[in-house]
């Protein structure tokens, strides 16, 4: 029977410092590429005519339309905020939609949480729609 010796990997090879610096140009350009799609982002779609329907003391529809300027059909966040007339942001919150090719269309969105109650003789006063961008870093 032959005798079959294992090989001795325990000493550590480095890595080469090409294979270094090709990763990190690639690293670099992936960041470069993503702001320049996040900055396209705002073309692509456009949101108009945001108002408020059926306010109550726990709740509060969001109505907005948003138009597909692009050939493609995609699922995008968008960032909803609240406001009062006062200027504070009472609610917020992170939806996706599924938007269509080409396409103009009415949404409804309900907003049940907020950050906090209104205080006495406090009213809601407008809304605003904007996509959602995560950051990196």
């Amino acid at each position: 029977m032959p005798i079959i010796e294992k090989p001795d990997y325990s000493q550590k090879r480095a890595i080469p410092n090409t294979i270094k610096l090709v990763l990190l140009i690639a690293v670099i350009f992936g960041i470069y590429m993503r702001s320049c799609y996040n900055k396209k982002r705002d073309i692509y779609y456009v949101v108009s005519d945001i108002e408020l329907a059926e306010q109550t003391l726990s709740s509060v529809d969001v109505l907005f339309v948003v138009q597909n300027t692009t050939e493609f059909a995609r699922e995008e966040t968008f960032l909803i905020k609240i406001y009062t007339d006062r200027g504070d942001e009472i609610a917020s919150k992170i939806v996706a939609l599924n938007i269509d090719p080409s396409s103009k269309k009415k949404y409804r969105k309900i907003i049940d949480s907020w950050e906090r109650g209104l205080y006495e003789g406090e009213q809601l006063s407008h809304a605003t729609v904007e996509i959602f961008k995560a950051k990196v870093f």
